[in-house]
C-alpha cells in the first residue's frame, strides 16, 4: 500500500506592521505550516513586535515557520514571491492573507490566489477603547505620506501557452525579431504553424500576428520597436507581472 499524502494547512502573510492581524488566523486556522513574508530587509526595518512575533512561532514545536522578502511596494516583487510561496504547496491546502504588508502585497496576494487555486482571506481590524468597547482610532492611523506609484492594470484572463512560451524566450533573449519569433515557434511546433498549410514566409508572419503579436500587444504584455531595417519585440512590464503568475511549468 502506498503511503498516503498528508495535506498540511499551509498560511502565507506578509509581515506588515501587524501582530494581531498576522498572528491570531494562524492559530484560528490552525496552520500547520507559516510562510511569513518580510519586507525586504534593505529597504526598511523591523520592529521589536515583529521579531517577537517570529520568535514565538519559532519555538511552537507544532508550527513549520519559513520567512521569505519581497518589496511590499512593488507588484512584480511581491507577486512573484507570492506565487512561488503558492506553488511550492500546491499540494497542501494554502491559505494567504490578504489584510497584513500593504495594499500592493494584497493586490498581489488575490491575484495569485485567484490563478493558482489557494484561498485568500481577510482579517478586519478592531479598534476598542480602554473599556473594551468598539470604537473608531481618535488618530488618523496614517499622519504623512509617501511616494505615490501607480499599480499596473492587465487581464487576469492567462494568455494560452504559447503565448506564455514567447514572453519566457522573450525575457530569456531580452527581446527577438519577428523572424527568430517564427524559428522558436517551430522548433516548439506551435500548432498554428505545424497544423498550418501556410508555407511562405508572408504567411508565416500573418500567423504569428494572428496569435501572438496582436493579443499580446493589445494587453501590454509586449512592445514592438523598430531597430534599423527590422523590427524587435520586447517583453513588456505587464508581460513580466504575466509571467510571475501563469509562468509555464
Amino acid at each position: 500500500m502506498e503511503p498516503m499524502n498528508i495535506v498540511d494547512r499551509v498560511q502565507i502573510a506578509p509581515l506588515g506592521y501587524e501582530k494581531a492581524r498576522v498572528k491570531e488566523p494562524i492559530y484560528q486556522f490552525n496552520a500547520d505550516k507559516v510562510v511569513l513574508i518580510r519586507q525586504d530587509s534593505s529597504t526598511d526595518y523591523e520592529t521589536d513586535y515583529q521579531r517577537d512575533l517570529i520568535s514565538e512561532l519559532e519555538d511552537n514545536d507544532r508550527i513549520e515557520l519559513d520567512t521569505l522578502e519581497c518589496d511590499f511596494f512593488d507588484l512584480e516583487s511581491s507577486l512573484r514571491v507570492l506565487t512561488s510561496a503558492i506553488r511550492e504547496h500546491e499540494d497542501h491546502d494554502v491559505y494567504v492573507n490578504a489584510s497584513t504588508g500593504s495594499k500592493i502585497t494584497a493586490i498581489a496576494a488575490v491575484i495569485a490566489c485567484q490563478n493558482l487555486g489557494a484561498t485568500p482571506f481577510y482579517v478586519r481590524p478592531e479598534y476598542r477603547n480602554d473599556d473594551g468597547h468598539l470604537e473608531p482610532p481618535e488618530e488618523p492611523l496614517v499622519s504623512e505620506v509617501g511616494e505615490i506609484t501607480d499599480i499596473p492594470v492587465f487581464s487576469l484572463q492567462s494568455p494560452s501557452m504559447n503565448q506564455l512560451l514567447v514572453l519566457s524566450y522573450l525575457a530569456e533573449e531580452d527581446g527577438a525579431t519577428k523572424k527568430e519569433l517564427i524559428e522558436f515557434g517551430k522548433s516548439q511546433e506551435f500548432d498554428f504553424i505545424v497544423n498550418s498549410k501556410t508555407t511562405s514566409e508572408e504567411g508565416l508572419y500573418k500567423l504569428l500576428e494572428t496569435h501572438i503579436i496582436d493579443p499580446l500587444q493589445s494587453k501590454s504584455f509586449i512592445s514592438v520597436k523598430k531597430d534599423g531595417r527590422t523590427k524587435r519585440v520586447y517583453l513588456a512590464d505587464h508581460g513580466k507581472e504575466a509571467l510571475q503568475i501563469f509562468q509555464p511549468e
